[in-house]
């Protein structure tokens, strides 16, 4: 999930910040924010996977893909070997997910439906869970799913809004700090390590699941 903006999305944040677990978007709405052009100068996803070292040959699940934004350019990355799982709760987005793995030819994007309850895929699948945008709006329910799919010494990606004001995204109130995000990590069991900035209003907090693969 991702920035609601000023002009053409407003109307939509009470859906994607606040209750987004219960995939209130349409796949217009989605488009319009997740896919702004503008997007990739605050968030640019090659210059997250190149700062996590994201590797040929990984597997990448991406909860709460939305439209492909973070998904597609992992997918480039890991390559014929890698898998990237792209995980959303809304039924056009996964729809959309599936034209655009077909359209890109990527036979290593695997679209998922899930619940906030429910992440259907086996134990350990992952080698790293990403979480962008959506950790202040979904329940812990699904924070527990995420780390059931990450395999030991596998991380978990927390991309998170800046709790500061800014020019679009969720309500500052809403809003998670680093130290708020380190510490939903390490309720759920994971190791977390110092947050780093990720462009202007971002910043992102890994936390490793403990034990050897």
């Amino acid at each position: 999930m991702s920035p609601s903006r000023p002009g053409h999305a407003d109307r939509t944040e009470h859906h994607d910040h606040r209750r987004m677990h219960e995939a209130g978007w349409t796949r217009e709405q989605a488009v319009a924010v997740l896919d702004d052009p503008e997007r990739v100068r605050t968030q640019d996803p090659r210059s997250l996977w190149r700062r996590l070292r994201l590797a040929a040959g990984t597997t990448v699940a991406d909860i709460g893909a939305g439209t492909g934004y973070f998904a597609f350019p992992a997918s480039e990355i890991v390559g014929p070997s890698g898998r990237v799982y792209a995980v959303d709760v809304s039924r056009e987005l996964v729809e959309l997910l599936r034209e655009r793995a077909a359209e890109r030819h990527r036979a290593n994007v695997v679209v998922v439906r899930s619940t906030p309850r429910r992440v259907p895929l086996p134990d350990a699948a992952a080698d790293l869970v990403l979480l962008a945008n959506v950790l202040h709006g979904i329940p812990a329910s699904t924070v527990t799913e995420a780390v059931r799919i990450l395999r030991p010494g596998g991380r978990l990606v927390d991309v998170d809004w800046k709790k500061i004001g800014t020019p679009w995204g969720p309500p500052k109130a809403h809003r998670l700090s680093p130290t708020e995000a380190a510490l939903v990590l390490r309720e759920h069991g994971l190791r977390p390590t110092p947050s780093w900035e990720f462009g202007p209003y971002h910043y992102v907090v890994t936390g490793t699941k403990p034990g050897r693969a």
